[in-house]
């Protein structure tokens, strides 16, 4: 008995065996993770696209006397384009405000008596059209994967 081999303690096989696993599970994750990169950058870049068609229609819906507010609409994002502020910055000089600058982007979007909205329509808007953007691209590479 003593000449047949126990190969649930023979280590070479039991080694070879786990070798093998786990550079198919290491296969396996390295793919996972570039899929999940490709996902990612999908995303993203739906969502610059999205948020570039609300400021042109931010920019539409502007009231305009001198231009410098519909101008000033724009968006910024965080370092890595998963995050973006749209913003109305434009400004003017007073002496009565702490800093110098009047911002007047939030008194044309919230005030009763001028009642010219124009970031919050655009977002409303856009917001369905935007995730399906996403949506359409995280599926379009996870089914290409």
């Amino acid at each position: 008995m003593s000449s047949r081999r126990n190969h649930y303690r023979d280590t070479g096989f039991v080694r070879g065996w786990e070798s093998d696993r786990r550079l198919s599970e290491a296969k396996a994750l390295a793919e996972l993770r570039e899929m999940g990169e490709h996902v990612v950058k999908a995303a993203k870049e739906a969502l610059k696209e999205g948020v570039d068609e609300i400021v042109a229609d931010a920019k539409s819906r502007c009231p305009v006397k001198t231009g410098r507010l519909r101008d000033s609409i724009k968006a910024i994002s965080n370092k890595d384009g998963s995050v973006y502020r749209i913003m109305a910055n434009a400004s003017v000089e007073s002496r009565k405000a702490e800093s110098g600058r009047f911002y007047y982007g939030p008194v044309v979007e919230f005030s009763p008596k001028i009642n010219k909205p124009f970031l919050y329509p655009a977002l409303d808007a856009h917001a369905n059209t935007v995730r399906d953007k996403i949506d359409a691209a995280i599926d379009r590479v996870t089914r290409s994967g």
